[in-house]
């Protein structure tokens, strides 16, 4: 068993849509964390107007790398910044989401108790009278679940409010 908090690198793939990355970035500076221990990658797949100017505020808050591609798509800017990460451990969110204060601490209590695997956190709706985000919410509640069963001893992490 590891003990101790691991570095980490959160990657934030984005495409145009600065309100959404602001509010996600904004979030990001609440996490009770050490500053030290964690990295923030936005990778801009390909908007017309650049985030620099959403992402300038929080570069004396965060330890922020900007990095921009050619449209690609939000799995391939992913991609993208896990290749520039140095972090022990990477962490994804998208932009349109709300990180927990307590994310990156739950995921280290989490990887302290079980190092190997790949660790998930559950996206929570925060939508429930849109009918779209409510079908999307079942399936995933349903699915994590189903596979959760096989690991109910480890805590559970609800990680991330997303707003789509």
């Amino acid at each position: 068993m590891r003990t101790g908090q691991p570095f980490f690198s959160i990657i934030v793939p984005t495409h145009a849509r600065p309100r959404q990355l602001a509010v996600c970035l904004d979030a990001l500076t609440g996490l009770v964390y050490p500053r030290d221990r964690f990295e923030v990658i936005v990778v801009d797949d390909g908007s017309r107007t650049p985030p620099e100017e959403v992402v300038a505020p929080f570069r004396d808050r965060l330890n922020l790398t900007l990095l921009t591609q050619p449209n690609a798509g939000p799995a391939t800017a992913r991609n993208t910044g896990a290749a520039r990460a140095r972090g022990e451990v990477l962490a994804f969110t998208d932009d349109d989401c709300v990180p927990a204060p307590d994310w990156l601490g739950r995921l280290a209590e989490r990887f302290d108790l079980s190092p190997d695997p790949m660790i998930g956190g559950q996206t929570v709706n925060m939508f429930p009278d849109n009918l779209y985000s409510t079908a999307s919410q079942l399936l995933i509640t349903y699915l994590y679940t189903y596979y959760d069963t096989v690991h109910s001893r480890l805590p559970k992490i609800d990680a991330r409010y997303c707003f789509s």
